[in-house]
């Protein structure tokens, strides 16, 4: 076959929406390893093909309609998402319709549900639109260019540090943009809500390109529920209905396991990271769940029930 009919035959493996192996796509359109990532390279010019690492890695097309690139510029769709987040329609039927329609078809990626979904039932971001978007434009330049940036940062304690990173990547999450950058002040890759940055300064002092950012990223969410975790436990949950069935219908972390109890209950196992979002996620289960394990585990959850016990 072609070039370009292994090519096109290669995109419609992959428009299955599920991660192919290279070595199948290899064994798919007879050609070898390194073929298949010029495939992918050639591809990626058009459409968002993600690389996973790993035993069990691959490449999975993130676009659910065809074509990505040749419709919006990135930095158009990222204006549109910013934009959506902050717009509130629960009582516009119609509204709601339409904005789910332009999600699915080009802002819904696997790893990001309806902006419906994420707005209705809870919240959404609460941020000065033009100066995000003036932020995120000219942060991105720094990112292109491999170009250092001084911040001046406001945490969750509420202190302001003023620090120099090195801007690597974007991170949409829960609505909210990160930016993804070794910092210079702590000396490791961390994490930088944009609506938590005071100030910043563009420098010129540039920085070698970090190749392996993706490989990281996926290091982070591996076992994770959130983008913030620590270290790895073995967690054990008793979960009562009808919390039970919200747990089982979801896939949390990709080493789960659920195991059916009488009366509707749930066990729930898995190997997961110790971290604020794997607490509270914990504990927005209200009296529906028992934890078994971890020790450490039930003692941090503990001390945020006791804590709140204080303040009532």
């Amino acid at each position: 076959m072609s070039s370009l009919g292994n090519l096109l035959k290669m995109l419609y493996i992959l428009k299955r929406g599920q991660k192919v192996k290279v070595k199948d796509l290899a064994e798919e359109l007879e050609v070898d390893h390194r073929q298949i990532r010029r495939y992918k390279e050639e591809l990626s010019e058009y459409f968002d093909i993600q690389s996973i690492t790993g035993p069990n890695g691959g490449y999975i097309l993130c676009d659910e309609y065809f074509p990505f690139k040749d419709i919006l510029t990135e930095k158009e769709i990222n204006n549109l998402k910013r934009a959506i987040d902050t717009v509130s329609y629960s009582e516009e039927y119609e509204l709601g319709k339409a904005i789910d329609k332009i999600n699915f078809t080009i802002l819904n990626s696997q790893s990001e549900s309806l902006i419906s979904e994420q707005i209705i039932p809870y919240s959404r971001p609460k941020m000065e639109i033009e100066k995000i978007n003036k932020m995120y434009n000219e942060i991105n330049l720094s990112i292109l260019s491999c170009k250092e940036i001084i911040i001046v940062y406001v945490d969750n304690k509420g202190s302001l540090t003023r620090r120099a990173i090195q801007p690597h990547k974007f991170l949409r999450f829960k609505g909210e943009y990160y930016i993804i950058a070794t910092c210079k002040l702590r000396n490791e890759i961390r994490y930088f809500k944009l609506v938590r940055i005071k100030e910043y300064i563009l420098t010129e002092k540039r920085f070698e390109k970090m190749k392996n950012i993706d490989e990281l990223i996926n290091e982070y969410k591996e076992n994770s529920i959130g983008i913030f975790g620590g270290n790895e436990i073995e967690v054990e949950l008793e979960i009562n209905p009808p919390m039970a069935n919200t747990i089982k219908e979801r896939i949390w972390v990709d080493n789960q396991e659920v195991i059916e109890l009488e009366d509707g209950k749930i066990l729930f196992k898995a190997i997961m990271k110790l971290g604020p979002e794997l607490i509270s996620w914990v504990l927005s289960m209200g009296d529906s769940v028992k934890i078994n394990s971890s020790e450490e585990l039930k003692r941090q959850v503990r001390i945020k029930v006791e804590n709140i016990f204080k303040n009532l």
